[in-house]
């Protein structure tokens, strides 16, 4: 079964993924303690091979399916393993936990992904791999993170508004919170905006947030206008006049803004965005 676990073919790997759900708890803590081994070893491995610059990609994908597979796996065992790894080891050990542990569901996984929200070196790896499949305990953390520091703040607006959009009243409120105060910052609104129109526009107060903004000069015009789009049925005529003369529109920045959510939005997202892009390009 390891050499499933661990090996490069998906299928096989997902079998004995499926497999692991059925074991005993003798059988699990076995297999966990089995695991350990191999992940602290791999993790050493990457670590040198990174240190002295030599290959390290197999190593990394070694250690992601330990990794994924401990956190499957559940017990104390696969915990402390796993916070062992991310504690002692490089940048390198770290970020392959991240990206393997996206997307994760277990208490084991996410306990690894909250340490490395506060470890300076990894945390941008861990906000990427949170944003993957946020939940709602870990809003507050994500918030806080956010907060110190505008590069931060960019990557975590995403994973706040989808956090916010997928929990109760108090998760959205609070994303909500957050994100209408990125608004105001030159450096993170268009970053606050992306998440809004992708996964906030029913937030209550992003309408006012959209119309205040865009009374003001670029970027926050254009997110203003974004939103506008993106929650109300406004007119292609009005949003034009809005969007104010064709000369003000720092078009580089329209396309940094406006291709990611015309390419990979939801359905809404990309409505929004095409009916923005329309509006800037005929004001």
């Amino acid at each position: 079964m390891i050499d499933a676990l661990l090996g490069e073919d998906a299928a096989r790997r997902k079998t004995a993924l499926d497999a692991c759900e059925a074991l005993a708890d003798h059988e699990r803590f076995t297999l966990a303690n089995e695991i350990a081994v191999i992940a602290r070893r791999t993790a050493d491995a990457l670590a040198h091979a990174d240190e002295h610059r030599g290959p390290t990609t197999a190593h990394a994908a070694v250690l992601g399916r330990a990794a994924l597979t401990l956190s499957m796996l559940r017990g104390e065992v696969a915990r402390s393993t796993l916070i062992r790894i991310a504690e002692e080891r490089s940048y390198a050990v770290k970020s392959a936990l991240a990206r393997a542990l996206r997307e994760t569901k277990t208490a084991e996984g996410r306990s690894v992904l909250v340490y490395l929200l506060s470890d300076d070196d990894a945390q941008a790896d861990a906000i990427v791999a949170i944003g993957a499949a946020p939940w709602p305990e870990i809003l507050p953390s994500l918030i806080e993170v956010a907060e110190a520091d505008d590069r931060a703040a960019r990557l975590a607006a995403r994973p706040i508004a989808r956090c916010g959009a997928t929990a109760g009243a108090a998760e959205a409120n609070a994303a909500a919170s957050f994100l209408f105060e990125q608004l105001d910052d030159d450096a993170v609104v268009i970053a606050a905006a992306d998440a809004l129109v992708r996964y906030g526009a029913a937030f209550p107060g992003v309408e006012e947030q959209a119309r205040r903004l865009v009374k003001e000069d670029n970027p926050k015009r254009m997110a203003g206008l974004c939103l506008l789009a993106a929650t109300t049925a406004m007119d292609a005529a009005t949003l034009r006049a809005l969007a104010g003369p064709k000369r003000e529109t720092d078009e580089r920045l329209a396309h940094s803004f406006l291709r990611p959510l015309r390419a990979d939005g939801g359905p809404k997202a990309r409505e929004a965005a095409e009916r923005t892009w329309r509006a800037l390009k005929m004001a």
